[in-house]
C-alpha cells in the first residue's frame, strides 16, 4: 500500500527524533539533495552529504530537539513547520525557534530537503529545483 507524502515525511521526523539515521536514509533517494540556503548557502548531495550536513548542524548544539508541528502537502512537496529547541554548545544559551522544512518527494522517496527560518521563503522555494 502506497504511503502519502505526509506519512513518509512524518516517518522521517520520527526516525530523526530517535537518531535512527539509517531509517531516515531508507526513506530518501540515494541521490538526495540537501540545501541550507539561509544559514550557509551550502548544498549537500547524497546520503553521505546528508550525514555531513547533520554532523555540521549538530556540532553547534549541546542539546538539540526538533518537533514537527504542522504538515502541508503541496503536490510533490511537503512543508513542515517544526520547532527546534536546544542549548548552544559554546554559549550555553537555550533557544526555541520555528523552522520550515521543505521536502520534495518522487516515487515515495525524499529527493530534496530544504531548511528555512522564514515560512514565506520556504513556500517560495517550492516548485524550484535549482
Amino acid at each position: 500500500m502506497a504511503s502519502s507524502n505526509v506519512d513518509i515525511v512524518r516517518s522521517a521526523f520520527d526516525a530523526f527524533g530517535r537518531r535512527d539515521f539509517q531509517a531516515v536514509f531508507a526513506l530518501c533517494d540515494p541521490d538526495i539533495v540537501v540545501r541550507d540556503p539561509e544559514r550557509t548557502g551550502t548544498t549537500f548531495r547524497g546520503t553521505d552529504g546528508m550525514r555531513r550536513f547533520w554532523e555540521e548542524w549538530f556540532e553547534n548544539w549541546q542539546e538539540y530537539r526538533v518537533e514537527p508541528k504542522e504538515f502541508e502537502e503541496h503536490g510533490g512537496y511537503v512543508l513542515v513547520r517544526a520547532e527546534q529547541s536546544g542549548r548552544g554548545k559554546l554559549s550555553g544559551v537555550e533557544i526555541s525557534q520555528d523552522l520550515f522544512n521543505v521536502f520534495r518527494l518522487r516515487d515515495e522517496r525524499v529527493v530534496e530537503y530544504r531548511l528555512y527560518t522564514n515560512r514565506d521563503d520556504a513556500v517560495a522555494s517550492m516548485g524550484t529545483a535549482d
